[in-house]
């Protein structure tokens, strides 16, 4: 009998405690929209995008310029200089394609480079804010089924913290 009452404690004493954690949630995204750095990285994603679709405009114009001469030459040409004419349409539009591809991942590399300060910046501040309120958990909102209207919402804290309005 003894030895129950011993095993229940075991069992209850740490339920005990993790009761008492307190638990936070967090919007990342709703911090991360109000920071100076994003807009930064928003506006130099833009100027690359914009730079990527003008070098695509130049290369479409490239190809109909091709294209119509071609068409406009067709019946006149010899064989032999229309299958390198169409030779060349389709190195151009290969050239696109590729440019486009990995202008994307190129892209996708600088956004991921921007954003991972901005993302460490605001870790810092999570830390910040769970140390300072004694949390022992701070969860993203996104990943939350359900929120208890007793539970902490730690994002002002950590817009106060970042600076943020």
């Amino acid at each position: 009998m003894l030895k129950k009452i011993v095993l229940l404690a075991l069992v209850l004493i740490p339920m005990g405690a993790i009761a008492q954690d307190k638990i936070a949630y967090f919007n990342s995204a709703e911090v991360i929209q109000l920071m100076p750095e994003y807009t930064q990285m928003l506006d130099s994603l833009q100027k690359t995008q914009t730079s990527i679709e003008n070098e695509l405009n130049i290369l479409r114009q490239e190809y109909e310029k091709k294209y119509n001469d071609f068409m406009a030459e067709a019946d006149k040409l010899v064989e032999n200089i229309k299958i390198r004419r169409m030779q060349e349409l389709q190195d151009i539009e290969e050239r696109a394609q590729t440019f486009q591809q990995q202008s994307q991942q190129k892209l996708m590399q600088i956004q991921q480079d921007l954003l991972k300060p901005i993302q460490q910046k605001v870790k810092g501040a999570l830390d910040a804010v769970g140390e300072e309120n004694n949390f022992a958990y701070i969860i993203e909102i996104s990943n939350l089924v359900f929120v208890n209207s007793k539970s902490v919402d730690a994002t002002p804290l950590v817009k106060k913290r970042l600076g943020l309005k």
